[in-house]
């Protein structure tokens, strides 16, 4: 049972988790967008101050370049003819121009043929510079920068950058100027937001980054990331914020292309320490929240705790007493609100449940002895109506019209035993104490004698009975025949009731468990390779309206009061039969229509009996079955006090030849079994002087059931009957009215031919 107090605190506590997790989540998110906003500010400020950092600097190129072009100290070197003193004073210029400037590396003067004529560095004056697209394309008249580079060393960045030299408007040659550019990123400052870190970094077409944070990286070409420059080509080409990957890091930041050199500005940082601080801040609101959810939960704990203890005492003791332990006493309590008035309420509420189970009790037992004794008292009687009708109707002198007279009495006779049983069967079922057998049987016979049963009834009204049985169907089964015959007797008996002309037919069939099917608890597992058998009953009788179907399985319930008085019955029969297929791991169903028939369906589920072959027994006069046994050489002990039954049993056992010895009570049947060898007794349980109860427990103090089976034969069909038979060491159980087979087959299993 799930705790109230569980149930009560749980919802509290979840909605305060979930308000935590809320409040975190949103505080995380808030911090992160935040921190996201200020580091793209932030980013996007630093990429851009690197952008126009880079275009002053190349337009100051620029501008210097065309201003060189015109010096006048070129005019002079382009007229000079080869003047060794011009030669000179324009190498002491470019000297100057190089030692002037802290950006030129070297200042070189070409011709047309792009081989240098002067130079601030005397090593290149003769050097053809003709492979130099560059300086090809000054020599056409046009100004450029050629591909910028990194020195792995210096780490300094570096760029040349071409003019056509132009007097009195013709291309006399070329300047090229050899520049070390200032470190326009200065990847070694960080520009910080709280704890995040955004560094700036410079990416080339070809993937190589110039300028980074990692230097290991930097003018690496066995490390370029031509994918990444694609990447930021293809989103911020003209800036914008942009998430990328590089190393197993992802990275958030700005980047934005430079137009002069075609590089690519990065000013980011590691997403890991960018949201430190977001991190952060969210579990500290995390924390500080499941600090206040468990001071929060203690306090309504300890609130509720006072109550919760005397809620749960009092269901503690509803489920001691809803369990049947009704003894339990409930403590007293002191108090006066709601709670005091259901445990007054409650302690009532017992003491009148303990008065009613006692009474219920008592007159349960009194309908058990009631039905015991009624059953007792009717078997007797009975047992004298259908033994001596048995035993006249086997006397072969009798004229026809007595003989029929006979028959009926012995009809009647039946069908009074029948409605005995089936109140007794109804009373199993309503107190759970209904139990199958389990043996071997042929399926088949079971339903060949239920048509054998009920033919003469069919003869009568002139219906037709017939059984449809598949020849590829097996035959044995492991259940309870007795039971199924019951069942099949009560359809056939109820479809023979109902119809005037016409056809009662019988058809068996394998098939499948309907979908949806729920099996009855009470009838235990379900036997390993159990096969599922249909068995449908049809008429030709007067049918069935909706209404009455609906009711059609309760017990002592039929049509209308009509019904009764027009074809009999008590309304038991199809009741017990719905209960025992339910036991039978099975459900029963019903098709009707007014005035054209019924079928009532069933299918039970049985599991096959290693043993196949169809084991018909053929039918022998019963007479003649006890004259075969041949017992001569054995003596019967009958301990029977009534006469009538006394003779009963002489008359059945008389054709087996064998001594049949009458004890009147129980004391008789002991002191017999003392003097006499007697080989099988037949044990009445009520008996004066001494029941045979106590006549076998006496008996089996000096006999064993090897030696000397006792066989209780008596009006007591309760199962508590035979259960205390079984405890006091009978072997076999008779009940009475007495049936001749039944008798004949205990006699064969005790005495085998």
């Amino acid at each position: 049972m799930q705790s109230l107090r569980l149930r009560l605190i749980t919802p509290f506590v979840a909605g305060t988790i979930v308000l935590t997790l809320l409040l975190a989540s949103y505080t995380y998110v808030s911090s992160r967008q935040a921190v996201t906003d200020a580091v793209l500010l932030i980013a996007e400020a630093k990429t851009n101050e690197i952008v126009n950092s880079i275009k002053i600097l190349f337009n100051s190129m620029n501008s210097n370049i065309h201003h060189l072009v015109a010096d006048q100290h070129l005019a002079e070197l382009f007229g000079s003819n080869g003047d060794k003193r011009i030669l000179k004073e324009t190498k002491e210029w470019l000297t100057l121009l190089t030692n002037n400037n802290e950006y030129y590396r070297e200042v070189i003067v070409l011709d047309t043929d792009a081989i240098c004529i002067a130079s601030s560095n005397t090593r290149h004056i003769g050097r053809s510079y003709t492979q130099d697209y560059y300086a090809q394309e000054a020599l056409m008249g046009r100004f450029l920068f050629d591909d910028s580079s990194i020195g792995r060393v210096t780490l300094r960045f570096s760029t040349s950058i071409a003019g056509p030299i132009m007097i009195r408007n013709e291309i006399v040659g070329a300047l090229l100027i050899q520049n070390d550019l200032p470190q326009v990123v200065n990847y070694k400052s960080e520009a910080t937001f709280d704890t995040q870190v955004v560094s700036a970094s410079l990416l080339t077409e070809e993937g190589l980054f110039t300028a980074h944070k990692n230097k290991k990286i930097i003018g690496n070409k066995s490390k370029l990331y031509p994918q990444l420059y694609k990447k930021l080509y293809d989103e911020a080409a003209r800036g914008d914020p942009v998430q990328y990957e590089m190393n197993g890091e992802e990275y958030i930041g700005y980047a934005k292309l430079d137009p002069f050199t075609h590089w690519m500005i990065i000013s980011s940082g590691k997403e890991t320490e960018v949201f430190a601080s977001a991190y952060k801040t969210g579990f500290t609101v995390l924390g500080i929240s499941c600090l206040f959810l468990f001071l929060i939960t203690s306090l309504v704990v300890l609130f509720a705790n006072g109550i919760l203890s005397s809620l749960l005492s009092l269901i503690s003791y509803a489920k001691a007493v809803s369990e049947g332990n009704l003894q339990l006493d409930l403590k007293t309590t002191k108090r006066k609100d709601e709670l005091g008035i259901l445990h007054k309420s409650l302690q009532h509420l017992v003491f009148t449940l303990r008065t009613t189970l006692a009474e219920t009790q008592k007159a349960s037992t009194m309908k058990g002895q009631f039905l015991a004794n009624m059953s007792h008292e009717i078997r007797t009687p009975l047992n004298a109506i259908i033994g001596i009708s048995h035993i006249t109707l086997s006397e072969p002198d009798l004229s026809e019209r007595v003989r029929d007279f006979i028959k009926k009495i012995q009809l009647s006779g039946h069908s009074l035993l029948g409605l005995i049983n089936d109140i007794l069967d109804v009373s199993k079922i309503e107190a759970g104490m209904l139990s199958l057998e389990t043996i071997s049987f042929n399926l088949e016979e079971i339903g060949n004698n239920a048509i054998r049963i009920q033919q003469d009834n069919a003869k009568k009204k002139g219906v037709d009975l017939r059984i449809s049985y598949p020849k590829d169907m097996p035959h044995n089964y492991v259940g309870d025949p007795l039971r199924i015959g019951q069942v099949l007797n009560n359809l056939l008996g109820n479809a023979l009731k109902f119809t005037k002309d016409g056809e009662v037919a019988v058809e068996y069939s394998k098939g499948l468990v309907p979908k949806g099917f729920i099996p009855d608890p009470s009838a235990g597992d379900l036997p390993k390779n159990a096969e599922c058998i249909w068995v449908h009953v049809t008429d030709t009788g007067i049918g069935m309206t909706e209404t009455v179907m609906a009711s059609l399985f309760k017990p002592f319930v039929q049509a209308d009061a009509s019904t009764t008085r027009q074809f009999g019955g008590t309304g038991l029969g199809l009741a017990i039969s719905s209960q025992l297929i339910k036991l039978l791991h099975g459900d029963i169903f019903i098709k009707s229509t007014v005035g054209e028939g019924t079928c009532f369906s069933f299918f039970i589920q049985l599991p096959l009996s290693a043993d196949d072959s169809k084991n018909n027994l053929k039918e022998v006069d019963i007479k003649t079955a006890f004259s075969n046994m041949n017992l001569q050489e054995k003596t019967i002990l009958v301990a029977e006090d009534n006469l009538i039954n006394q003779m009963i049993m002489r008359e059945l056992l008389k054709p087996t030849k064998a001594n049949i010895i009458i004890a009147n009570n129980g004391q008789e049947a002991v002191d017999i079994v003392k003097e006499k060898e007697i080989n099988i007794v037949f044990m009445d349980l009520q008996m004066p002087v001494l029941d045979g109860l106590e006549a076998t427990s006496i008996i089996r103090e000096f006999a064993t059931s090897e030696i000397l089976p006792i066989v209780a034969v008596t009006a007591n069909a309760m199962k508590e009957d035979k259960e205390k038979g079984f405890a006091r060491g009978m072997d076999s159980y008779i009940t009475k009215p007495l049936d001749p087979k039944q008798l004949l087959s205990v006699l064969r299993e005790y005495f085998p031919e």
